[in-house]
């Protein structure tokens, strides 16, 4: 009976990780969490210890633990990466030749995108631009490549914080999405290689601003308010 409690609080706490519940930066505070799951502090511990290996949270010395978010040395990492799938993959995609409908469902993600440039809505509109990113990489046919870049995106989407985001930098990330639109049409390749690897590296920084913006921040302590999705 115990282990299965102890699988259940872990499978509950990574889910509520997993789905923005549970907020990067957040702190995971035992007693508060064996409330409100209704167990003892013991498994909420084992739990918060297999979450810490697995890096889905962190742990800070005399501090806690806190759900884990990104820092800019691993967003260095990722978005390096990005840019490496992702202009090869253009490279291909350009090699092989994107049909008009293919750049018509470009075009209709970025009109989703467009309807989510609101606060409150960062999340929501960091799926989107993964989805058009993804589409994108996907015109190249490279499944390997494909799977690779949607577990960057994944971490990425997991591990950012994105309370007090501002909307302008959606916006930036909008007006390139458009200019690369244009040069696709073109089919113009060197410039649509430069303009892929300019937009990654301004989302990167665009990222690294807003990390500066959270570091005189300090993470909050989980309380019921705390549990909706971010945004």
């Amino acid at each position: 009976e115990g282990r299965s409690v102890n699988a259940t609080v872990y499978a509950t706490l990574k889910e509520q990780i997993t789905s923005s519940q549970l907020r990067p930066g957040v702190k995971l505070i035992h007693q508060d969490l064996a409330e409100r799951l209704r167990v003892s502090r013991t498994p909420v511990r084992e739990a918060l210890e297999r979450l810490y290996q697995e890096g889905f949270v962190t742990r800070r010395p005399r501090r806690g633990f806190y759900v884990a978010e990104i820092d800019e040395d691993e967003a260095r990492e990722l978005y390096g990466l990005r840019e490496a799938l992702e202009v090869y993959a253009l490279r291909h995609a350009l090699a092989r030749g994107i049909a008009p409908a293919e750049l018509r469902q470009l075009d209709a993600i970025n009109r989703r995108y467009r309807t989510l440039l609101r606060p409150g809505a960062t999340r929501e509109r960091m799926i989107v631009d993964r989805d058009w990113h993804l589409a994108l990489a996907a015109l190249a046919g490279n499944q390997a490549l494909l799977r690779s870049l949607q577990a960057v995106f994944e971490r990425l989407i997991l591990k950012i914080r994105t309370d007090g985001y501002r909307t302008v930098r959606g916006e930036e990330a909008l007006r390139e999405h458009l200019q690369m639109m244009k040069v696709l049409r073109l089919r113009d390749p060197d410039e649509a290689e430069r303009l892929l690897a300019e937009h990654i590296q301004g989302a990167r920084r665009r990222l690294a601003s807003h990390l500066q913006d959270l570091s005189a921040t300090t993470p909050s302590s989980i309380t019921a308010s705390s549990d909706s999705t971010a945004g």
